[in-house]
């Protein structure tokens, strides 16, 4: 899900705001009733069940190795040798999902829910599915069922969280976010996703979250940018730019140098928002937002050519970009005020 691009700042921060992938090692039966989804094949039966069959172990091994198509077909032959088998189904959806195929993941979801009505973790993986195809209505009925009987499902609620968000139901998604919470204190995704939201309504409190998400993150990059983003998007300059900080100094880039730029000029510092963005073009050229933000902080500065010069420079790497119809609009303004010099 695309978070919203702000005012004068900001390249896009992606992130998944729906229950997600937790990098968990596979497994075969035997996973807690709640547990949320992995992304690693796996059981979660809420009674013992017998060993999994051949071809279900042969896809884990294949899953885990990256062989997802190999995955694929190992589930596939389970399901079709017995069609009850709900782990197989369940673990076949995971693999479409990764091979790009949410038709296929959906199909399998839906039978494994069929074969095993309370599988909460296929309820979760199927409510995610629809929420990043922008099915909200379809999410919140999956989400609601298995709520129904698992109650306590952390990932469910964070679904129905973010479909009733994504519905406009702010304050029945604020529930469904604390719930989740309550359950999961520990889930950095979570508070993000939360963050997000109350950044979204324009209502206070994302920082904790964002200071929990930071510190639950550790390592993730990806991750950490996003955190940037939002703590921006809060007001959080100080935070944000601490944030970008430690990322430029794990891994510098165009990106990370044009969201730190984006920070210092919410602290009002336009020497280091300027030097950032000049970091950020020459660092890497390729990233046209760069290029578009720095066109602005020189035409502030009245270097209308060189100013047109980096719109020009962003239209050409990115022409059709969210950025396009500004970037043309100031680089004409660019080119006029330079006539009149």
């Amino acid at each position: 899900m695309n978070l919203s691009q702000i005012g004068l700042g900001g390249s896009l921060a992606v992130v998944l705001l729906a229950c997600g992938p937790s990098g968990a090692p596979a497994q075969t039966a035997g996973a807690g009733p709640s547990a949320a989804p992995t992304d690693s094949p796996a059981a979660a039966p809420t009674t013992p069940d017998p060993p999994a069959s051949p071809d279900v172990s042969a896809g884990i091994r294949a899953f885990d190795a990256g062989n997802y198509a190999e995955a694929r077909k190992s589930f596939d032959a389970a399901a079709k040798k017995n069609p009850s088998d709900y782990e197989a189904l369940y673990n076949l959806g995971m693999a479409c999902e990764k091979l790009g195929d949410p038709a296929a993941a959906e199909a399998a979801y839906k039978a494994a829910l069929v074969a095993k009505p309370e599988l909460d973790s296929a309820a979760a993986e199927l409510s995610a599915l629809y929420l990043d195809a922008g099915r909200n209505d379809e999410a919140l009925a999956v989400a609601r069922a298995g709520l129904a009987k698992h109650a306590g499902s952390a990932p469910l609620h964070e679904n129905m969280g973010v479909a009733l968000a994504a519905k406009g139901d702010q304050d029945n998604a604020t529930k469904e976010f604390s719930q989740a919470l309550q359950l999961t204190p520990n889930e950095p995704m979570l508070h993000l996703t939360f963050a997000h939201w109350l950044n979204v309504w324009k209502v206070r409190g994302a920082a904790p979250h964002l200071d929990a998400a930071l510190g639950l993150a550790k390592d993730d990059y990806d991750m950490s940018v996003s955190i940037g983003y939002e703590y921006r998007m809060a007001g959080e300059f100080d935070s944000c730019v601490k944030t970008f900080d430690h990322l430029i100094a794990t891994k510098d880039g165009g990106e990370v140098r044009t969201d730190r730029a984006l920070c210092r000029l919410g602290l009002k510092d336009e020497k280091g928002a300027l030097a950032d963005l000049q970091a950020a073009v020459d660092k890497e050229p390729t990233y046209a937002t760069g290029h578009y933000y720095l066109g602005g902080r020189l035409a502030m500065s009245k270097k209308y050519k060189e100013a047109a010069a980096e719109y020009g420079k962003y239209l050409e790497l990115s022409p059709n970009g969210s950025l396009a119809k500004p970037a043309a609009d100031r680089m004409k303004a660019a080119q006029e005020a330079m006539k009149k010099k």
